[in-house]
C-alpha cells in the first residue's frame, strides 16, 4: 500500500507528460485511512490514471471487466487503442448491477469478513513466528523460506490450494473462515510445536 501523502510527492516531482499509471484492483480491501485514492488523485492531476476492476472483491473475475479514471484525452487514447467490443454486454450488465445499493451492501459486508479474516490470520501466523507483511488486499504473502515446500504439500494434503512465489514464498488467498482453519491447521501440521504458544 502507497499512503496518500507519500504518492502526492512522488506525483508532484514528475514532469507533467510522465504518465502516472495507479492500479487499485484490490482498492476495495484497504483499510488504512492514510491509502491513496487513484481517483482523487486523477481528478487533481491530468497526466495521472487510476485502474479499478470488477475482478477482485466484487467476484466478476471471469468476465475480465474494470475501468479506467482520467483525463479525457488520456481517457480518449485508451479508448481509441482498445479492442473493440473488449467488454462483452454481459460484463457490462453485471458491473452495472453491482453498483446498485443492494450490491453495494452485499460488497461491504463480503469485504469486512474478509478483513476481518485477513486479520485473524495474520495474528495467527505471527504468533507462530512467521513474519510477514502487512497486506492491503484478499491474500497474504509469507515468506517461509525453505519451508514453502513443506506448507504447500502440508496445505495439498487438506485440500488448501496456496500459490508458490519465487524465493520461498507463498501467496495465500483470505477464504471463509472454515476455509481459512484448514490453512492454519495445516501450518501446524508443518509446525506443531505452534499450537503449544
Amino acid at each position: 500500500m502507497v499512503g496518500a501523502e507519500e504518492l502526492r510527492r512522488f506525483v508532484n516531482a514528475l514532469p507533467d507528460h510522465v504518465l502516472v499509471v495507479v492500479d487499485e484492483a484490490y482498492r476495495e480491501y484497504v483499510d488504512d485511512p492514510t491509502a491513496a485514492d487513484g481517483i482523487a488523485l486523477a481528478a487533481q492531476h491530468s497526466n495521472v490514471v487510476a485502474l479499478r476492476t470488477f475482478s477482485k472483491a466484487y467476484g466478476l473475475a471471469g468476465l475480465r471487466v474494470g475501468y479506467l479514471v482520467g483525463a479525457p484525452q488520456i481517457v480518449d487514447v485508451v479508448r481509441r487503442l482498445g479492442i473493440p467490443f473488449g467488454v462483452s454486454a454481459l460484463a457490462q450488465a453485471a458491473a452495472l448491477a453491482s453498483l446498485t445499493p443492494t450490491a453495494r451492501e452485499e460488497l461491504h459486508e463480503r469485504v469486512t469478513a474478509v478483513v476481518r479474516e485477513r486479520e485473524r490470520v495474520h495474528t495467527f501466523l505471527e504468533a507462530t513466528g512467521i513474519s510477514l507483511p502487512r497486506s492491503h488486499a484478499n491474500f497474504l504473502y509469507l515468506p517461509v523460506g525453505d519451508l514453502s515446500a513443506r506448507y504447500a504439500a502440508a496445505c495439498q494434503e487438506r485440500g488448501v490450494l496456496v500459490r508458490p512465489c519465487p524465493e520461498g514464498a507463498l501467496r495465500v488467498t483470505i477464504g471463509t473462515a472454515a476455509e481459512n482453519d484448514q490453512f492454519l491447521k495445516a501450518v501446524l501440521d508443518v509446525s506443531p510445536s505452534v499450537g503449544a504458544r
